[in-house]
């Protein structure tokens, strides 16, 4: 099966091409702002030419309007080529990837994403299993929750940002991890139409905050 991923749910914009589990070709790039306007440049890179079965897209939660764009551009390649979408949520990357490299030492994950505010949005996991909804929670709260059979996931920035130390395992979200975590949930039968893959917002965006403020 082959898997066209697009990342530009955060500071990270990638594409990636799978063939089962090889990736055939991969590009990210890094840029804290605006990073999400250069997805169409890295699929072009990444994707020539030839069938693809599968599109696996980064539904947040993040950025409003890199979400917003990678979602589009996937419901867009799926109905085109007439092919399933999956939508994976960054967080179960995160855990995904920590649970494969420590088959052993499984504990409870919190996986974070910044949402500002000192504010994160988070799930609980055990193992690989979400345990709860995804939510916002302030990092304090969060602070409390923590023991010695946890663990939190993250960027190094907001690692650092929140001064969580080695509680905090440091990792970085790409194309390629959504497209393996996508073969997970492919492997379950998770697989949808692009009909059926949405954004997802867990708050709303400071605009419409401000709307609801003004009536």
């Amino acid at each position: 099966m082959k898997i066209l991923a697009i990342e530009t749910s955060n500071e990270v914009c990638g594409a990636a091409l799978f063939d089962d589990d090889r990736i055939i070709s991969e590009k990210n790039v890094l840029f804290p702002k605006y990073s999400s306007s250069e997805i169409f440049n890295l699929i072009n890179k990444v994707y020539k030419k030839g069938r693809i079965d599968c599109v696996a897209v980064d539904i947040g939660p993040g950025s409003f309007t890199g979400i917003r764009i990678g979602v589009s551009l996937a419901r867009a390649y799926g109905q085109f080529l007439k092919i399933p979408v999956i939508g994976i949520s960054g967080l179960d990357c995160f855990v995904y990837k920590y649970n494969s490299e420590h088959l052993k030492n499984r504990k409870i994950c919190y996986p974070i994403i910044d949402a500002l505010r000192e504010e994160v949005y988070t799930a609980e996991y055990s193992g690989l299993e979400r345990k709860g909804e995804y939510k916002i929670i302030k990092i304090e709260e969060l602070k409390e929750k923590l023991n010695k059979n946890c663990v939190v996931i993250g960027n190094s920035a907001i690692c650092s940002k929140f001064n969580l130390g080695k509680i905090c395992i440091k990792t970085q979200l790409s194309a390629s991890l959504v497209g393996r975590t996508a073969r997970m949930e492919i492997g379950k039968g998770l697989i949808k139409s692009y009909k059926d893959i949405y954004p997802l917002y867990i708050r709303k965006s400071f605009a419409e905050e401000k709307i609801e403020h003004r009536k």
